[in-house]
């Protein structure tokens, strides 16, 4: 028996997002308004998703304008029949048809386009053939030779999603001039089978030269080279080439960056090419915040990027409250070979508390380096501190040199408002001068999404804190752990979570645990209502005690998301108030509270 065939034009590409659907309704969708002056029309024969991919292509269903004559109406018609046509087959129904019935106007009524569509089967891609318009070695003949998973889908978005993947794969064998010619599917309409075919140029096999810097003014064109992600020689893969992209812009050097391959030599190396159009080097911020525990607050920095040509970032950031006043001094430089950074600071802080009153002087220094996809970060430094103290009467001087060191996870996409990804810490400092103790911290955060638009999240955050090497009564006041306060345990006042003395101010601890669950749901586009419950505790032993007593706050506000991240209004209340509690406390701030 002679098998009817036929090829299928490049058609997936122009309604990719055109979902095949099994079971088809007769359901009638009249035109839009605007349009019923003149004519009405509707679709038959079509299921739910695909009829509204339908009218969204549909000049007629769209009604944008009117159509005085049949004679014009038809024309239209004929048109959207066009388009309809083509968009079945971008579903993966080849054999589907479309046709339109045009009913004259009658007794006052108006003319009417009936559209009829018959789907057909959806077809499946049984069949998957590589083809290459050139010559060359070692390059993948099938998908499985790529490690590219078929699902026989016959709709146009699956095979531009499977052609793409393909060609990222040639890209990342060493072919960087590969490039997509055309695709095409063969269908046998007796079986509702298909077969897919995929050219390609992959052009010739290349290694990696070195980058040619292009635009760079105040930057030294060697830190931008310094910075590549690959050794000469090795053989191209283009992934590496976004790496080396998200490394040059996590410089804030750049507002503009372009990293493409160029021509590869007679030898197969292929150079760099690097345009890059650097930023203004100075920014001036500010921002403000209010709590009902520490008043209002506010912060004004400046910064200055690319001091030297390589990279350098120097800020002085001065921070004040009603509880805290500082200025810090920063500079950092990135370490391209270390894949991570030196770094060094200076502060002065001033402390006026209800538990103590302090003055700070620190200084610090010394390297970090990123891991496994930069999520990963390691650091170590030296630091140096002074700080003169008052509490109970009686006043304090006290000197430490201590060695942070720190891992830290983050793959959160945001500062101000992450969305996904998680944050989680550990960290250890040592400390010897006045007395010698050891402290060590782990922190983590990290949220999950429901709904459309990622329109409820659920967000918690946890804390450990613990002491070792030092009883409570002989550690430093400005060292020990508190809890309370708008970043804290929200419902109580700044370091107020915790146990207090006779005359109701904070004691502190050697140890601390924190916990905190907040759901926050998209009303509107850009606003948001939360809704959240903190906890905390403050022990006097080494390691935090879970049987020690646990404050309580809960309450709600409002999140409202502007470009340069969300302002926060929170209003909390004490689950369990004391006498000297306050019955509630709001917080106004930018950004999520973790």
């Amino acid at each position: 028996m002679l098998r009817r065939r036929r090829q299928a034009s490049d058609f997936f590409g122009k309604f990719a997002a055109c979902a095949s659907a099994a079971a088809l309704a007769c359901v009638e969708v009249s035109a839009p308004a605007q349009a019923a002056d003149s004519y009405a029309a509707s679709i038959e024969g079509a299921s739910n998703g695909l009829r509204d991919k339908l009218q969204m292509i549909s000049e007629l269903m769209k009604g944008v304008r009117e159509y005085p004559t049949a004679a014009a109406l038809r024309r239209a018609a004929r048109r959207d029949v066009e388009a309809f046509n083509d968009a079945l087959k971008a579903a993966g129904f080849y054999s589907g048809t479309a046709d339109f019935d045009l009913i004259p106007a009658e007794d006052g009524a108006k003319p009417r386009i009936i559209f009829r569509i018959d789907t057909g089967p959806a077809f499946r891609i049984t069949e998957y053939e590589i083809l290459y318009q050139d010559e060359a070695n070692g390059r993948p003949a099938t998908f499985a030779d790529a490690g590219i998973k078929t699902n026989g889908a016959a709709d146009g978005a699956a095979l531009r999603a499977r052609q793409q993947a393909f060609l990222n794969v040639l890209w990342e064998s060493g072919y960087p001039s590969a490039e997509i010619v055309n695709r095409r599917a063969i269908a046998n309409f007796e079986t509702g089978e298909a077969s897919a075919v995929f050219v390609f140029r992959s052009g010739p096999k290349a290694k990696f030269g070195p980058p040619k810097v292009e635009g760079a003014d105040k930057t030294d064109a060697s830190f931008i080279r310094r910075m590549k992600t690959w050794q000469e020689g090795e053989e191209f893969d283009r992934s590496k080439l976004t790496t080396y992209y998200d490394k040059l812009r996590e410089t804030n050097i750049f507002s503009t960056i372009d990293i493409s391959p160029g021509t590869p030599d007679e030898n197969g190396v292929t150079p760099v090419i690097v345009r890059v159009e650097e930023r203004k080097q100075r920014t001036v911020g500010a921002g403000v915040s209010y709590s009902t525990d520490e008043g209002p607050g506010g912060r004004v920095f400046f910064e200055h990027r690319n001091v030297f040509g390589h990279g350098e970032n120097s800020r002085i950031e001065l921070r004040g409250s009603e509880l805290e006043q500082s200025i810090t001094a920063t500079v950092t430089r990135p370490m391209p070979r270390l894949d991570g950074q030196a770094f060094a600071s200076a502060a002065f802080e001033n402390e006026t508390t209800d538990a103590f009153k302090a003055r700070s002087l620190k200084t610090s220094g010394g390297l970090s380096k990123k891991w496994i996809g930069d999520n990963l970060e390691t650091r170590a430094a030296i630091a140096l501190e002074t700080s003169n103290i008052r509490a109970d009467g009686m006043e304090d001087r006290t000197y430490f040199v201590s060695t942070p060191l720190a891992v830290i996870w983050n793959s959160e996409n945001d500062l101000l408002n992450p969305t996904s990804g998680f944050r989680a810490s550990w960290t250890v400092t040592p400390y010897t001068g006045s007395d010698s103790f050891t402290q060590s911290e782990i922190a983590a955060r990290a949220r999950v999404h429901f709904g459309g638009d990622e329109r409820v999240t659920l967000a918690v955050r946890s804390a450990l804190g613990a002491t070792f090497g030092n009883s409570l009564d002989a550690l430093p006041r400005n060292k020990r752990y508190y809890a309370g306060g708008g970043g804290s345990v929200r419902g109580y006042g700044f370091q107020e979570a915790g146990p207090l003395d006779a005359e109701n101010d904070p004691i502190g601890g050697l140890s601390r645990i924190e916990s905190s669950f907040e759901t926050r749901v998209k009303v509107i586009k850009n606003l948001q209502i939360a809704g959240f419950v903190d906890a905390g505790s403050i022990s006097a032993d080494t390691i935090p005690d879970f049987n020690d007593e646990f404050f309580i706050g809960y309450g709600g506000g409002v999140r409202y998301l502007t470009p340069i991240g969300p302002i926060r209004a929170d209003i909390a209340f004490p689950l369990d108030k004391r006498e000297s509690d306050n019955d509630f406390q709001i917080y106004i701030a930018l950004g999520q509270p973790f």
